[in-house]
């Protein structure tokens, strides 16, 4: 799923792009509000994330542009201004979410992944049910999630891809180079670190006990599941 960011600070625009490329979106970014709307007539991103302060014209403007021919991209306006007035021209010009700097990172993860639930759940209402069964584990990649004995577990796009891509290969072993095939995009390449870092991760969410994993298994070629 593609993601544009635009923000002005060189260092949030960094950071934010590291967190959605973690999170297994597809990102592009912008620091314009002119070359964020080139890039969004180039990629035709699913979300925007877009601050209002920018050193060209405002986000404001930007969504605005945007909104006369897109009703349906999700537009996150990222911003400093918390005074209702504003969150209110924000709304007005179209945006579907505000959100004031500083921010919790995880709160913003959390945001963003609800927006994407909410994209899939469009574009294809009956993927929301679909399941897959790996082991004791529930699988609905539609909803971002997974469960197990009745407990919801929140999951991100890459760790969606990443058990799909065991799902799909079971008893086979999977090497960091073919992970990085089925489950990272070519804007956001991965080297072995990363991948071992994303298995640690999500061994965390899924595994009753994280130390001695039953579904990702450790393989002399690999990680594999079964």
């Amino acid at each position: 799923m593609k993601v544009l960011v635009v923000e002005n600070n060189p260092e949030l625009l960094k950071l934010l792009t590291h967190l959605l490329e973690k999170e297994g979106f597809s990102v592009f970014s912008a620091e314009t509000g002119n070359d964020a709307l080139t890039l969004y007539e180039q990629r035709r991103p699913a979300i925007i994330c877009l601050d209002i302060m920018l050193d060209d014209i405002s986000g404001f403007d930007v969504c605005r542009k945007i909104r006369k021919t897109d009703s349906e991209v999700q537009i996150l306006l990222i911003t400093s201004k918390s005074r209702q007035v504003d969150i209110n021209a924000g709304m007005q010009a179209g945006a579907n979410d505000y959100i004031v700097k500083p921010f919790d990172l995880a709160d913003i993860t959390a945001r963003i992944r609800e927006v994407a639930r909410q994209i899939v759940a469009a574009r294809s209402p009956a993927a929301i049910d679909e399941a897959i069964h790996l082991g004791s584990l529930t699988v609905f990649p539609g909803r971002l999630c997974a469960e197990r004995g009745g407990d919801s577990i929140d999951l991100s796009l890459r760790e969606i891809e990443l058990l799909k891509a065991f799902y799909n290969n079971k008893g086979k072993a999977l090497s960091s180079r073919a992970l990085q095939d089925y489950c990272w995009s070519s804007a956001a390449a991965a080297d072995g670190s990363a991948v071992d870092w994303a298995i640690k991760q999500l061994r965390k969410k899924v595994e009753t006990d994280p130390a001695n994993p039953e579904l990702i298994r450790s393989d002399p070629s690999g990680y594999r599941y079964g």
